[in-house]
């Protein structure tokens, strides 16, 4: 297989923002909601940091060096980090991007635009407005962008700065904000956008835009079907809020199995290797949990992967890996008390140490 990148989604929240301070109350960061986590079951474990940093602060420039050394070290081309332009120059969470650029830090990154309202859902309260404003405030979206771009540490494929966007069918004029992007970047003195759209498929109207493709969310799809009282318990939670009823539990196994994660992607689909999932630190009862994650479960997950990769046969090999540290969604690949660095030390072994000796 040829030289393969590998991109892991990543949380910048773990650092103090007025905003959050605001609506959540004074130093709310995401290991506040880990941190008063509960168990619901006998089974059930809270996946916890560990040393050098424990709950660390993401504005500090040795963790942040720190994170990206053991992603490295173990196999993983760098960091998608999830991006929040809401438009007219309102951002949030950019802390840590912009001390890595400040600072000219080593940490391999790039960006997924995370294009949605955020919301306080246990009492539907809007708390900041995705817009979508046009060519001007999509151009002022790049400049914003373009010294990241430019940045050596930035990731790029072909010589073009990878940008990710998170809900392109949300986009009311998103052939527009692609071409923006794209003219500004050859006006800069770039090749162009290395353009990778989330929550997409090949049936999308448009796919077509995009470089690569991806549905993070695919392998929920066979829930309906193989864990049909919980499908049901999910959508009277959703729909009906009957929230004593929860948390809802799936099984890692049956939705991630090797076979299933073998099945064949579209040419220009990314294969997704999942990490755990566990949202009852954020959402309580009304969280979902992949019961059955385990260090051999997850071995065989990455084997069917592996296999998608090995069949699609791009020419850049292309995987995501959700996530690096959603905490609060016990969605991780960093270090934690269960699992300590097996989960990096088995993605190394089967996609590049097993990948060589196949060579």
């Amino acid at each position: 297989m040829k030289e393969l990148i590998s991109l892991a989604y990543y949380l910048p929240q773990f650092h103090e923002v007025e905003e959050n301070n605001l609506w959540w109350g004074q130093s709310y960061t995401e290991w506040t909601a880990l941190s008063s986590a509960k168990k619901f079951y006998d089974w059930h474990s809270i996946r916890k940091p560990i040393a050098p940093y424990y709950e660390y602060d993401l504005t500090s420039e040795k963790v942040l060096e720190w994170q990206n050394k053991i992603a490295t070290d173990h196999g993983l081309t760098g960091f998608f980090m999830w991006d929040y332009w809401f438009g007219s120059g309102e951002r949030l969470l950019d802390k840590p991007a912009n001390i890595i650029l400040k600072e000219n830090l080593d940490f391999n990154y790039c960006f997924m635009w995370a294009n949605h309202s955020w919301f306080n859902k246990k009492i539907n309260l809007l708390l900041k407005e995705q817009q979508y404003l046009g060519r001007e405030d999509y151009l002022d979206y790049f400049n914003e962008c373009l010294p990241h771009f430019l940045n050596d540490s930035y990731v790029k494929i072909n010589d073009r700065p990878v940008f990710g966007i998170f809900n392109p069918s949300d986009i009311p004029d998103l052939e527009c904000f692609i071409e923006t992007f794209r003219e500004a970047a050859v006006k800069s003195g770039l090749t162009g956008i290395y353009f990778i759209g989330e929550n997409t498929t090949l049936k999308s109207t448009y796919s077509g835009l995009f470089d690569r493709f991806l549905n993070s969310g695919k392998y929920f799809y066979a829930r309906r079907k193989k864990h049909p009282v919980s499908f049901v318990k999910e959508q009277l939670i959703k729909r009906l809020r009957f929230n004593f009823i929860g948390p809802v539990v799936y099984d890692y196994s049956k939705l991630m199995s090797e076979e299933y994660s073998r099945e064949r992607c579209a040419r220009n689909e990314i294969p997704v290797i999942y990490t755990g999932w566990d949202t009852t630190p954020r959402h309580g009862k009304r969280g979902t949990i992949l019961k059955g994650f385990d260090l051999d479960r997850f071995t065989a997950h990455q084997r069917g992967i592996k296999a998608q990769l090995e069949v699609q046969k791009n020419d850049v090999p292309l995987l995501i890996v959700k996530s690096w540290n959603e905490w609060a969604e016990g969605n991780l690949m960093e270090p934690d008390g269960l699992y300590g660095y097996k989960l990096l030390q088995s993605f190394k072994e089967i996609f590049h140490n097993e990948s060589q000796e196949g060579s």
